[in-house]
This record gives C-alpha cells, sequence and structure tokens, in this order.
C-alpha cells in the first residue's frame, strides 16, 4: 500500500486531533478546586446555656481547617477585645475559608 500526499495528510489531521482530545481532557482533570474543600455540615447544634457575664458574648460552633482537615470546634462564650467589638464568624467563601475575627 502506497502512502500518498493526500493519506498522509489525513492522518497528520487525524494525529493533531486525537491528540487535542486527550490533552483537552488531561487538562480539565489538573484544574482542580483551588484553596479548601467546602465544611462538612454542623456536628452538634445546641443553644447556649446562661452568660458568665453580661458583656460575655456567644461564639457558635462551628467547622475550622485545621492541619488539613475539617475539625469541629464546639460552641463557647468569649469575652470582647474592647468596647464596641463585634464577633464575625468564620465563614467559607468562594472556595477559601476565613476564621472568625473580632472587629
Amino acid at each position: 500500500m502506497k502512502i500518498t500526499p493526500l493519506r498522509t495528510l489525513a492522518l497528520a489531521g487525524a494525529a493533531v486531533t486525537l491528540l487535542s482530545i486527550g490533552s483537552t481532557k488531561a487538562d480539565a482533570a489538573v484544574y482542580v478546586s483551588v484553596g479548601t474543600p467546602p465544611p462538612p455540615p454542623p456536628v452538634v447544634v445546641y443553644k447556649p446555656w446562661a452568660s458568665p457575664h453580661r458583656s460575655a458574648v456567644w461564639i457558635s460552633g462551628h467547622n475550622e481547617w485545621n492541619g488539613g482537615r475539617w475539625v469541629w470546634v464546639g460552641g463557647y462564650y468569649a469575652y470582647p477585645p474592647h468596647r464596641g467589638a463585634v464577633y464575625v464568624p468564620s465563614r467559607y467563601y468562594h472556595g477559601r475559608y476565613y476564621n472568625g475575627y473580632w472587629r
């Protein structure tokens, strides 16, 4: 069987097509979620007990990203670092985890 220029061109086109399809699938596998995975649902949801002091603020139970995994932290009371401080709870937003903080 003699390979003609037309047949060579067709084989080259098929090879390029197969390579581009293969690399697209490989690239798709490489681009996975960047950042931390979403947190699991809350482990325990319960109401706070009586406040130890009127200035104490209840920090709800939440998942924290620690050591490459999600860890459940139960709710607790905390005291604001200064008068008028407001606690902003931890959150997971657009693939990134943000710890809670006092503002």
